[in-house]
């Protein structure tokens, strides 16, 4: 690990959390949830990003919905995309169980390279956990700042939110249609910085 690594990890709860989680799994384990994430990410994303920065999206997501609480309908979205990268119970129990009360804005641009198409996808993911129950006033805020930190303008920022929200409606309706319909624009958006 370079110095600089070890330096925001002693200070950025995200990095340390993550260096944590991933010390305590065994090689296979740690291969299973690498394929998981990686046809995650290229159905996902259109390209291929590492466990880590996955898991990293997993912590930012919880910190922008926690923006206002925690609610049920979004620790359900952060199970469900959890069990999708085939991640086990204690690696699931730890990433559920992170405090985000020490996370800033500016901890996410230590974390992903601002201004860049992972930018996007990270903040977009993030957004849409926040608006499985409704984006508030206070998640709105946090999303804001978290864009801003990344180097993204306001009007990006602004056309996640409205990304988020139709594809967390879609979603909540179990509208598996709208949501293909949605996927190439999500893919869009990604590409717009």
């Amino acid at each position: 690990m370079a110095a600089e690594d070890s330096v925001n990890a002693a200070t950025n709860p995200i990095l340390a959390s993550i260096q944590e989680l991933l010390a305590g799994l065994d090689d296979e384990t740690y291969r299973n949830v690498e394929l998981s994430v990686r046809d995650h990410a290229v159905h996902g994303l259109g390209a291929e990003i590492s466990v880590e920065t996955e898991l990293h999206l997993i912590l930012l997501s919880k910190y922008m919905a926690a923006a206002d609480g925690v609610s049920g309908a979004e620790v359900t979205g952060l199970k469900r995309l959890m069990d999708r990268h085939g991640l086990p119970e204690v690696a699931q129990r730890h990433l559920l169980e992170f405090d985000v009360a020490t996370v800033r804005p500016e901890h996410v641009a230590e974390v992903v390279q601002p201004h860049s198409s992972l930018a996007v996808y990270i903040l977009s993911g993030g957004t849409l956990l926040a608006a499985l129950d409704g984006l508030s006033g206070a998640e709105r805020s946090r999303v804001r700042a978290v864009g801003e930190q990344l180097g993204l303008s306001a009007e990006l920022i602004e056309v996640v939110l409205a990304e988020a929200c139709l594809t967390a409606a879609a979603l909540l309706k179990g509208d598996e249609a709208t949501i293909q319909l949605i996927r190439p624009l999500r893919h869009a958006i990604y590409r717009l910085v």
